[in-house]
């Protein structure tokens, strides 16, 4: 049972680190401002957008999270891919009007699956923090 829910949750956390790189193709349209809450958060995205640096960057990134995930590496993509988990719930939180916005589920869900990934493999992680004299 235990073996079934995590690759649903892989496969969940799968298609969520896709949609920057299907979108980094020019694949899905882009933005509007029907998408987002708030003018600033609108502006905020467009600017990302224009620049395409972070785009390419997050891209790369999830895609070698996303082999790290189904290469049993997932204590890795994990890692990988928290600090944009943390800047995606955190947009949402404080530009877009709140996580309880429907703009903010996807971040919800791969905070809720990351978190949940982190605290499996909490043992991987213990030599990172541990002190070394």
């Amino acid at each position: 049972m235990k073996r079934a829910i995590d690759i649903l949750l892989k496969a969940i956390l799968s298609l969520i680190l896709l949609l920057p790189v299907v979108g980094l193709t020019g694949l899905m349209p882009p933005p509007t401002q029907d998408l987002y809450n708030t003018p600033e958060a609108f502006r905020f995205i467009e600017t990302l957008n224009e620049i395409r640096y972070v785009s390419i960057i997050m891209a790369g990134v999830h895609v070698v999270a996303l082999v790290c995930l189904w290469t049993r590496r997932t204590a890795l993509a994990a890692l990988l891919i928290l600090p944009i988990t943390v800047n995606v719930v955190g947009f949402h939180a404080f530009l877009d009007g709140g996580l309880l916005t429907a703009g903010a589920m996807l971040g919800n869900v791969m905070l809720l699956i990351n978190a949940c990934f982190l605290w499996q493999n909490r043992r991987e992680y213990a030599p990172l923090v541990a002190r070394t004299s």
